[in-house]
């Protein structure tokens, strides 16, 4: 009887020396087959990854505008008539040729963003937000009657926002009035304006 576990336990020991001398250089070379596509495949990606650098966008758009600003005299009146509070960039934060002739910023106390745009059509334009310290009120009696004379004026209020759109001298003008979120625009005031000119 132990002369059979004997010969049991040295077959066993030997099919297992057997196994691991045939089995274990298959794994090891497994390993570093998988090892090699793991590294060639982070390779990969990384090159994938790797692109040439896009050419940063600056401020200014890919088209110019070219309609001529008129402005109607009943505008000329009601800019005239709040020349004290109408805002005048010495600072130089507005946008190149932002048309301020024609939409004036009206009470600004802190000017949050000023950019040459091109639309999704393709027309060139701008787009300008600033806080105010004024109420909502008393710069809606101001953009109101500064849009009042275009012929497709109009007025549409949305929860707490105002909006005022009108074509004037070739371009379209909209104007959202509201309350000022210091979460959103991170400045102090009572009012936030954005204008949006886009020529038409």
């Amino acid at each position: 009887m132990k002369i059979r576990y004997v010969v049991l336990s040295v077959l066993l020991i030997g099919v297992l020396i057997v196994g691991a001398v045939l089995v274990m250089p298959k794994l090891i070379s497994d390993e570093v087959t998988t090892t090699d596509e793991a590294s060639s495949s982070t390779t990969t990606t990384t090159t994938a990854v790797t692109k040439e650098p896009e050419t940063i966008k600056n401020n200014l758009p890919d088209t110019t505008a070219t309609t001529a600003i008129v402005v109607p005299q009943e505008m000329q009146t009601v800019i005239a008539e709040n020349t004290a509070e109408i805002y005048v960039d010495e600072p130089g934060l507005l946008a190149g040729n932002y048309p301020s002739q024609m939409v004036p910023l009206y009470g600004v106390t802190n000017l949050s963003q000023s950019h040459q745009i091109t639309s999704d059509s393709g027309h060139p334009g701008w787009k300008t937000s600033y806080v105010s310290d004024y109420s909502t009120d008393e710069l809606l009696v101001f953009y109101q009657n500064l849009l009042a004379s275009a012929p497709d004026y109009s007025e549409e209020a949305i929860s707490e926002s105002t909006h005022l759109k009108g074509t004037v001298s070739g371009y379209s003008i909209s104007i959202a009035v509201s309350p000022n979120n210091p979460d959103k625009t991170d400045l102090p005031g009572n009012s936030a304006v954005s204008i949006f000119i886009e020529q038409v």
